[in-house]
C-alpha cells in the first residue's frame, strides 16, 4: 500500500535578501494537525513576517485544495485567556457557604464552555448584556438569571454541545445547588449575598465583551494567513526537484509530522534536491524515534549521512507544554531551589502522566507501543532529565550523563498492569501493559540513594499529569501540567499575569525556527534512554502484569514499589471458594499473597501483649518473598521476642 503524504511550504521574507521557507509534511486529512497548524499561523503572524505559503500533495489539485482548505478552516482555535474570568468564577464560589462543592461539582463543565466559547458575532454579547447588566432582587432571581447566562453560553457552542451533550444537564444541576445553597445560606445576609453576584454578572459584561474582541481579532488574523495559503500538486520527484532547485542560499525548514517510516526516503528527497546551491537546511521530525535502541541507531545513523547532525530537530510534543518550559525557568531562577536538588535535601522524584482516557479507537496502534514506548520511553524520560541534568553549557551532554547513569530496575522495582476490557478495545487477548511504575536509581553522587519513580497509565479514575520533588523536611516543589501549577512549599512561583498556552506545538515550532535546541531531545539522548528502556522492556516479559488497575496505586518502601489499593476480590466467582481442611484457601497474584500474608503476621504480633512469636517458613524460595516483605515493614515490627523458624521436611 502506499502512503500519500501533503507537503505545505511556507515561504517567509525576512530581513535579509534571502527568504527562509518552513516546509510542513504530513496529512491534510488528519484533522488532529490543526493544533499544528495553529501553532505555525500564531508565530507567523506574532512575528509579522512577510510570507508566502503553499500546500503541496500528490493529490490531484482539487482535491488537495478541498483539503487544505478544510483543516485551514478550524484556525484559529478558540482558545482565548479568559483575563482573570476563570479566578473570579472560583473567588466567588468560595466566598459562599458550600461554594467549595459547587466548584468541585460544576466547574469542569462551566470552564470547558469558557474554553470553547465560539463567537463569530456579536449576538451572544447583546444577549448576556442585558441578563449582566440586570440587578437581582432576590435568590428566584439570581437563578434565573444564571440560567439564562448558561442557555446563552451552551447555544454558543454548538459543537460542544453535540459531542457532550451531558455537560450542560451537568452544569444546571450544578447550578441548581448553587442557588440552593445562596438562599440557605446563614453566615452571610442574603442582601450581602445577593450584592456580591450583582457584582460577578456586571463584571462578566465585561469579560464577555474582552473574550469577543479577542476571537473577533484572532478570526481577523486566521483569515489573513489562510489568504495567504495556496495549494500546489507535487507529484513525483521531479516535481520536488522543480521546487527545490528554484532556491539558492536560502534557509530551508522541514517539518516531518509523518509516519517514521517515511523519514529516511522524505529526507532522501531533501538531501538529494534541497541541500545544494548553498542552501541551509533544517529538518525537524516527530516522535517515535524507533521501536528500540537498534532501530532508533539505524534511523539517526541514517539521517545523520543525509541530512547531518547539527541540522537535526527532534520534536516531542511534551516539552513544548508551558509547565514543561518552567522547569528550565525555575532551575535557572531560583538559586535556592537548585541548591536544593540533590541528596542531601531530596527525598524521592515522582513523576506521573496518568490519563482517563482508554485506548478505545487507537489500540490498534497502542499494542504495537504499549505504556513504555508510548509514554514512559519519551515524555517521562525527558521530564526526568529536565528536573535532573545538570545545568551546564551542553545540557543535551548532561541529559546523556544522567541517563547512562540510571540503573536497570529489578522485578520488585516495576509494576504493570493492563485494564479491564483492553483486550476488547484490541479485538484479541493481548499482554501488552498499559500502565507501568518504575523506580530508578542514579549512580551519579548528586543522586545517590534517590528513588525516582516514573508512572505512566490509561483507564485511570481522573487525569493527574505532575512532577513531585519530596525533600527531606517534608516539603515539595510540584509542576502540575493538568492544572497548569508550579508550586514550591504550597506557594506558587508563576507570576499572576501567566497564562498557560493550550497548544504545546507554539514553543516548540518558535524553538525551531529560531534554531534553539536547549531542552529538546538530540538522538545522544534519545539512544541512552533506548538503551535503558530496551533492558526494562525485556525484563518485564518476566514481571506480574496486574489487572483491573483503576485503583491501583503505588507505595515506595525503600528501593521497592509496592502496588496498593487494587482489589481483585471480585475477579473470583463467590460460589467457586475452594476450602482446605476446612480453612479457606486464599489465592491471588504472588506479590499481594506476600504483602497480606506480612499484614496478618504483623497483626498476630500486635496482638500478642507478652511472650514470644514464633514464625515458621518453609524451606525453599517461598520464603525469600516473605523475608522481602519483612524487611519492607520492619519498622513495624517490635523484634525482641521473634523466633523465626526455617522448616524443612527433609529434615529428621
Amino acid at each position: 500500500m502506499k502512503l500519500s503524504f501533503i507537503l505545505f511550504v511556507f515561504a517567509i521574507s525576512t530581513l535579509s535578501t534571502n527568504a527562509t521557507k518552513f516546509v510542513l509534511i504530513g496529512s491534510l486529512g488528519d484533522l488532529a494537525k490543526k493544533y499544528l497548524w495553529s501553532a505555525i499561523e500564531e508565530n507567523v503572524s506574532k512575528l509579522d513576517l512577510d510570507i508566502e505559503i503553499f500546500g503541496a500533495s500528490r493529490n490531484p489539485k482539487s482535491d488537495g485544495e478541498l483539503a487544505l482548505n478544510e483543516i485551514l478552516s478550524h484556525l484559529p482555535e478558540q482558545n482565548v485567556p479568559l483575563d482573570g474570568l476563570e479566578e473570579k468564577v472560583r473567588l466567588l464560589l468560595h466566598s459562599f457557604p458550600g461554594g467549595e462543592d459547587i466548584l468541585s461539582q460544576s466547574q469542569t463543565s462551566f470552564f470547558k464552555i469558557l474554553d470553547k466559547l465560539d463567537v463569530t458575532g456579536t449576538n451572544l454579547h447583546e444577549k448576556l448584556n442585558s441578563l449582566f447588566n440586570k440587578v437581582p432582587k432576590t435568590s428566584k432571581e439570581v437563578k434565573s438569571n444564571l440560567d439564562k447566562i448558561f442557555t446563552a453560553l451552551s447555544s454558543s457552542s454548538k459543537d460542544l454541545l453535540s459531542k457532550s451533550p451531558g455537560t450542560f444537564s451537568d452544569l444546571a444541576a450544578g447550578v441548581g445547588q448553587f442557588v440552593s445553597k445562596l438562599s440557605d445560606a446563614s453566615t452571610k445576609s442574603s442582601d450581602k449575598i445577593l450584592s456580591e453576584v450583582s457584582v460577578f454578572l456586571r463584571n462578566g459584561q465585561k469579560h464577555i465583551a474582552n473574550i469577543a474582541d479577542k476571537i473577533k481579532g484572532l478570526n481577523s488574523r486566521a483569515k489573513n494567513f489562510k489568504e495567504r495559503v495556496k495549494y500546489l500538486q507535487l507529484r513525483s520527484d521531479t516535481d520536488f526537484e522543480t521546487f527545490c532547485m528554484k532556491l539558492s542560499k536560502e534557509r530551508l525548514i522541514f517539518y516531518l509530522s509523518i509516519p517514521p517510516s517515511a523519514y529516511t526516503s522524505t529526507s532522501e528527497l531533501i538531501s538529494k534536491f534541497c541541500m545544494k546551491n548553498g542552501n541551509q537546511v533544517s529538518v525537524a521530525y516527530e516522535k517515535p524515534f524507533g521501536y528500540s535502541h537498534n532501530t532508533a541507531d539505524k534511523l539517526f545513523h541514517a539521517l545523520n549521512n543525509l541530512i547531518g547532525k547539527q541540522n537535526i530537530f527532534l520534536v516531542d510534543h511534551y516539552l513544548g507544554k508551558a509547565v514543561t518550559q518552567q522547569i528550565f525557568n525555575v532551575r535557572k531562577s531560583y538559586n535556592e531551589i537548585e541548591s536544593l536538588l540533590n541528596s542531601d535535601h531530596v527525598s524521592s522524584i515522582h513523576i506521573s502522566l496518568l490519563e482517563e482516557a482508554d485506548c478505545e479507537g487507537r489500540a490498534g496502534y497502542y499494542d504495537k507501543s504499549g505504556v513504555f514506548r508510548d509514554m514512559l520511553q519519551n515524555h517521562v524520560t525527558e521530564l526526568l532529565t529536565l528536573v535532573t541534568a545538570e545545568l551546564i553549557s551542553d545540557f543535551s551532554a548532561a541529559k546523556v550523563e544522567l541517563l547512562q547513569s540510571l540503573t536497570v530496575p529489578n522485578r520488585h522495582q516495576a509494576i504493570v498492569a493492563q485494564y479491564q476490557g483492553y483486550g476488547g478495545h484490541v479485538g484479541q487477548p493481548s499482554s501488552t501493559p498499559t500502565f507501568a511504575s518504575v523506580l530508578l536509581t542514579s549512580s551519579l553522587p548528586r543522586w545517590s540513594g534517590v528513588p525516582f519513580i516514573l508512572s505512566s497509565g490509561k483507564s485511570q479514575h481522573s487525569d493527574r499529569k505532575e512532577i513531585v520533588v519530596n525533600f527531606k523536611d517534608r516539603e515539595k516543589l510540584v509542576f502540575d501540567f493538568s492544572l497548569g501549577r508550579v508550586l514550591f512549599r504550597g506557594k506558587s512561583l508563576l507570576p499572576k499575569s501567566f497564562s498557560a498556552p493550550k497548544n504545546s506545538y507554539t514553543a516548540l515550532i518558535k524553538n525551531i525556527i529560531t534554531g534553539n535546541k536547549e531542552i529538546l531531545p538530540v538522538p545522544s539522548s534519545v539512544l541512552s534512554s533506548w538503551a535503558l528502556w530496551d533492558h526494562i522492556i525485556y525484563l518485564q516479559h518476566n514481571t506480574l502484569i496486574h489487572e483491573d488497575h483503576k485503583d491501583m496505586g503505588v507505595e515506595v518502601h525503600g528501593h521497592f514499589l509496592l502496588a496498593s489499593n487494587t482489589d481483585h476480590g471480585d475477579q473470583e466467582d463467590p460460589g467457586s471458594l475452594k476450602f482446605f481442611n476446612k480453612a479457606l484457601l486464599v489465592t491471588n497474584h504472588e506479590e499481594h499473597l506476600f504483602e497480606h500474608l506480612v499484614q496478618d503476621i504483623i497483626r498476630v504480633i500486635e496482638m500478642k501483649s507478652s511472650g514470644p512469636v514464633h514464625i515458621a517458613l518453609s524451606g525453599g524460595s517461598t520464603a525469600l518473598g516473605v523475608y522481602k516483605y519483612l524487611v519492607v515493614h520492619k519498622d513495624k515490627i517490635s523484634w525482641e521476642n521473634i523466633h523465626i523458624w526455617q522448616v524443612d521436611e527433609r529434615c529428621e
